[in-house]
């Protein structure tokens, strides 16, 4: 189990066709990830995972602090998806 808070959402600037989303990871059962990303890509009609990290410093222009572990992917634009949302992904 884990869950996500979207902090941003914005059009990608590589291709248009596209969202970029931002999501701070809240919590997650085990600090392996990896089971977390095919997961979040199918709640937020993701298509590719781009970043996920701990941040070093403050990236207030995304909604990130320094020391959240977020995580950046492509997103179909019919994602749904608003900021602020908490989505809560189980395990499959």
């Amino acid at each position: 189990m884990a869950s996500l808070i979207i902090t941003d959402i914005r059009k990608s600037g590589c291709d248009g066709d596209f969202d970029l989303i931002t999501a701070i990871i809240l919590s997650a059962e085990s600090s392996d990830l990896s089971c977390v990303f095919p997961q979040a890509n199918k709640s937020c009609n993701g298509l590719l995972i781009l970043e996920s990290a701990i941040a070093e410093k403050e990236l207030t222009s995304i909604g990130v602090h320094k020391g959240d572990q977020f995580m950046r992917m492509w997103a179909k634009p019919y994602h749904g998806l608003q900021v602020g949302e908490t989505i809560s992904l189980g395990n499959d």
